[in-house]
């Protein structure tokens, strides 16, 4: 078999296992959905699954670790600066609430209200050892509590962006960018 047909099966296949998952999550935890009623909503062999990941949590990893590493990659361009200075919303804002919108069905299932907890301490865990060397420094010039302010902004970001993927109509990835630095800088200026 060419290798590039080989290649579209397995990225088609892999598209339909996380669509099937996500929608199972949208009705049940992770945890009480099985590798035969997945392989059934995907109207995929069981086989066929196996060869790809040993069971649902590997495959929940795999799909939650894809989207994690581009958040981290347009993260790694959001600094103080930009969000600070920025009369706009900060290109780094804005992609990545354009990231979160094109995942919007996956990131709905693990932030808001059934969602994954552990993801969402992924995403803690790498806003604090991206965003927290820069912001900290920023924050004790201030004098005020570092962990503090940073735990002030990143579950008032999180609340926001949950808030935001629950409704029915959204409103655009650029308008939630710009209120949520303005929120951002505000929070922080009041410190």
């Amino acid at each position: 078999m060419p290798e590039n047909l080989a290649d579209r099966r397995v990225r088609k296949t892999r598209a339909l296992l996380r669509q099937g998952l996500i929608g199972l999550m949208r009705e049940k935890s992770v945890q009480d959905i099985t590798v035969k009623e997945l392989c059934e909503a995907c109207d995929i062999n069981r086989g066929t699954f196996y060869l790809h990941y040993t069971d649902v949590a590997q495959l929940l990893h795999s799909i939650e670790d894809e989207l994690l590493v581009e958040f981290e990659r347009m993260l790694g361009v959001l600094t103080p600066e930009t969000v600070l200075n920025s009369a706009a919303p900060s290109p780094a804002m804005r992609s990545m609430l354009e990231l979160l919108a094109e995942n919007e069905d996956l990131c709905r299932v693990l932030l808001c209200h059934s969602g994954d907890l552990a993801f969402v301490e992924k995403v803690k865990n790498i806003v604090h050892q991206r965003v927290f060397d820069a912001w900290g420094a920023q924050l004790r010039t201030q004098g005020c509590g570092a962990d503090y302010a940073y735990a002030f902004i990143v579950s008032g970001c999180i609340g926001m962006l949950q808030y935001w993927l629950e409704q029915p109509q959204p409103m655009s990835p650029r308008n939630m960018a710009a209120i949520m630095e303005n929120m951002i800088a505000k929070g922080v200026a009041g410190l």
